[in-house]
């Protein structure tokens, strides 16, 4: 089970006692867990084509945000290495991995469904709203379903709405829309400000990371109001 743009700091195993992830947290519990497991680049594309190539942003021909990754590069993915050893691979969510021209992602896995947060809320045929959480999830159930008996398997499940982007901030949206069947779960608890919210580590910072859309973006990120 692999879920990208999910932090560790938004999962009970590694100690947030706000969030509540128990299946998540049971999964840690029976499987393998990592304390000091580090990205490469700080960058969300290149970061998350690292994990999907197995190299670093320098070996793939990433040197910098808008550059796109060699075709050489990405012929073999992780996924690829699975299915050769007899594993169901399936992906379903978030796509955003800066491929070559004519890269075919599908063919990549057994199953594959790219869906997108623009909408976060998407009609369905029945005339209902789900959130793109909501259909990652039903892919996933989905999938597992379906698993045969005895065969090995690796679930890809990449969130959208755990990153947040500038563009978030929409009239009538607001930062994080989240889908309305969660609306109360944390309406009763108090939750702390981040670890690093102390104003004496604020002075501490360079002018540039004081006043720029770096400070905006820290505010709207962890504002609750």
């Amino acid at each position: 089970f692999f879920a990208d743009d999910q932090t560790t700091s938004t999962l009970g195993c590694y100690g947030n006692q706000v969030i509540k992830t128990p299946n998540i947290d049971e999964l840690a519990a029976r499987g393998t867990r990592f304390d000091n497991a580090c990205v490469s680049q700080a960058i969300c594309w290149v970061s998350r084509t690292t994990i999907l190539t197995g190299l670093t942003g320098r070996s793939y021909g990433t040197p910098a945000n808008p550059e796109m990754a060699r075709p050489e590069a990405v012929e073999t993915l992780f996924s690829d290495l699975l299915r050769e050893n007899g594993y169901r691979v399936g992906y379903f969510g978030k796509w955003h991995a800066k491929m070559p021209k004519g890269f075919q992602r599908e063919k990549h896995f057994d199953e594959f469904e790219a869906i997108s947060r623009n909408p976060y809320y998407k009609k369905q045929p029945d005339g209902s709203l789900r959130h793109e959480t909501e259909l990652i999830v039903d892919r996933g159930i989905e999938f597992l379903k379906t698993q045969p008996k005895g065969k090995p398997f690796a679930l890809n499940m990449w969130f959208n709405a755990c990153h947040a982007e500038d563009s978030d901030r929409r009239p009538g949206i607001g930062h994080f829309p989240w889908p309305r069947a969660v609306d109360g779960m944390y309406e009763d608890i108090t939750i702390a400000p981040p670890r690093l919210n102390a104003p004496e580590i604020f002075d501490g910072q360079p002018d540039f990371l004081k006043t720029t859309l770096n400070r905006e973006r820290y505010f709207w990120r962890w504002n609750t109001d």
